[in-house]
């Protein structure tokens, strides 16, 4: 990838950065887009159409959209419409880059290992940001909306783990003392506020508490209109670093979830969208989509939307998957991968829209390189995201490595005790240890994955082949009675064709004893 300098500026490519005298510029991803491509094309006139099709792919957007996206290129730079020292508007015609570039190639920089990343990140003490209360009901979802941006803006400066919401709200909205639950959690330090409104008016209260002494390292006022509030998560999680870690370097303060985009409309609406996947049911998640959509067609350049569609679709094939839906299930991989492709293309960094792709390229695409290449960039922007230990440890033990992938996959208690997914990661870890042959430990997973969850048709399946080899064929062929009862018994085909194993001798050993004892195919 190239740099490209002028005036002490560096556009890096590789890097999806601007920076000024080695200073990082902050800066949204689709407003860089822009500036990238204008550079990229400084030879020629870039119309208005150019710019539609290359960075909103074709959707149709305002003019107003384009020319608030030209003016953030331009402030960015210390340029502005009267000078267009560096990009020079063709009026009625489009725009072109018209610095002086001395392009050159940087020298890669060494890339630390996936592995050692997590493991140093992970090797750090816990932070948790726990819900916050509020006097107001009807604005719930904002509140957890700010939590739920400061969980990402901590986690996206990959210098300690970060607990999942799931597991913090879980605990903080069952009641009792805080700092009861956060040892329970193993957190060092624990993120409360509160939220009270009057008048129009509302006050943020945010406090950073030490678990183990007890004390209050910081406590934190912001007042402002409620939806204001929501663009001062930065501020908040700077300060917050600045006691936790004040040895990070700027080169990790990239965030994950971004500013509010300028139409306000579709962050409300993006807001609810993530309020109803952390709630998620068939009703939540068909009114979680149509808020997406809606939030889309107001603002298509935003990344966000595009990561909760895919996330919405991934619930929706995950739940057709558990229960034998093959048909249904696949048809949701693929507008989940569709959807997490767009994501990325907004955001390139955007650890969410990674992850999600990567499952995506692996159960509907069917395509083992670029599923890793995404999982292990999901784990290097956010070792913190559950889903990212959960995907990524799905991906390497089909891709061959089952030890791996149990090392992978059971660091998603450490950041989500109370994992959403566990049936499936718990059915997962089974898989991998039958693979190893370590078929107790595999049964006690499997187990495990149907107490929660006793409808999941493929830790049924993993189960019958596990009591076969284990010599327990009675076992197996009730568990393959429950199969049929609920019309879903497999065939061979069936399994080859739902198990993306990379190694045919892992495929060979599942199907061969599934089939042993068990079924008469």
């Amino acid at each position: 990838m190239t740099v490209y300098a002028f005036d002490g500026f560096e556009v890096d490519a590789a890097q999806f950065e601007l920076r000024d005298n080695g200073v990082p510029v902050p800066m949204e991803p689709q407003v860089f887009r822009i500036l990238l491509f204008l550079i990229e094309a400084r030879d020629r006139l870039v119309t208005r159409d150019d710019l539609f099709e290359t960075i909103w792919k074709g959707r149709i957007v305002s003019d107003t959209a384009l020319s608030s996206r030209i003016k953030s290129v331009r402030k960015a730079l210390g340029d502005d419409g009267a000078n267009q020292r560096y990009v020079r508007t063709m009026r009625g015609e489009g725009f072109r880059f018209v610095g002086q570039i001395e392009q050159s190639s940087p020298v890669p920089a060494p890339v630390e290992p996936v592995k050692t990343t997590v493991s140093t990140v992970m090797s750090r003490p816990l932070v948790g940001v726990f819900p916050f209360s509020c006097d107001h009901e009807e604005a719930e979802y904002l509140v957890d909306g700010l939590a739920d941006t400061l969980i990402a803006e901590l986690a996206a400066w990959r210098w300690f783990p970060v607990l999942s919401r799931h597991a913090s709200f879980a605990m903080g909205r069952a009641g009792g003392d805080l700092l009861q639950q956060a040892r329970v959690l193993n957190v060092r330090y624990a993120v409360c506020g509160s939220i009270s409104s009057k008048g129009g008016k509302a006050r943020l209260a945010i406090d950073l508490l030490d678990v183990p002494s007890g004390e209050t390292l910081l406590t934190e006022l912001f007042e402002d209109d409620l939806a204001s509030l929501l663009a001062v998560q930065s501020e908040i999680a700077a300060r917050i670093l600045h006691l936790i870690a004040p040895e990070v370097e700027g080169a990790e303060r990239r965030r994950i979830v971004r500013a509010p985009p300028s139409d306000l409309s579709a962050w409300d609406l993006t807001l609810k969208a993530l309020w109803a996947l952390n709630r998620p049911s068939p009703d939540t998640l068909a009114h979680a989509l149509q808020d997406i959509e809606s939030s889309i067609s107001l603002d298509p350049g935003s990344a966000m939307p595009w990561s909760l569609k895919a996330q919405a679709y991934f619930e929706m094939g995950l739940n057709g998957w558990l229960v034998g839906n093959v048909t249904m299930a696949r048809g949701c991989f693929n507008e989940m991968l569709d959807a997490a492709r767009n994501s990325i293309d907004l955001d390139p960094r955007g650890w969410m829209g990674h992850s999600l792709a990567s499952a995506g390229e692996l159960f509907a695409a069917g395509a083992y390189v670029p599923a890793r290449r995404h999982a292990d960039e999901a784990l290097r922007l956010n070792p913190s995201a559950g889903m990212a230990h959960h995907f990524s440890g799905c991906i390497v033990g089909f891709g061959g490595d089952p030890a791996e992938a149990i090392a992978i996959q059971e660091l998603v208690y450490s950041v989500d005790p109370s994992y959403r997914h566990a049936t499936v990661i718990e059915a997962d870890l089974g898989l991998w240890r039958f693979l190893l042959g370590d078929y107790e430990q595999a049964l006690a997973h499997l187990d495990t994955s149907l107490g929660h969850n006793p409808a999941n048709q493929r830790a049924l399946q993993r189960r019958v082949a596990v009591r076969s080899s284990l010599g327990d064929v009675a076992g197996a062929r009730a568990d393959a009675a429950m199969l049929a009862k609920v019309g879903a018994t497999p065939t061979r085909e069936q399994v080859r064709a739902s198990y993306p194993f990379q190694d045919s001798a892992h495929g060979d050993k599942l199907v061969e004893a599934l089939f042993a004892n068990a079924f008469a195919d």
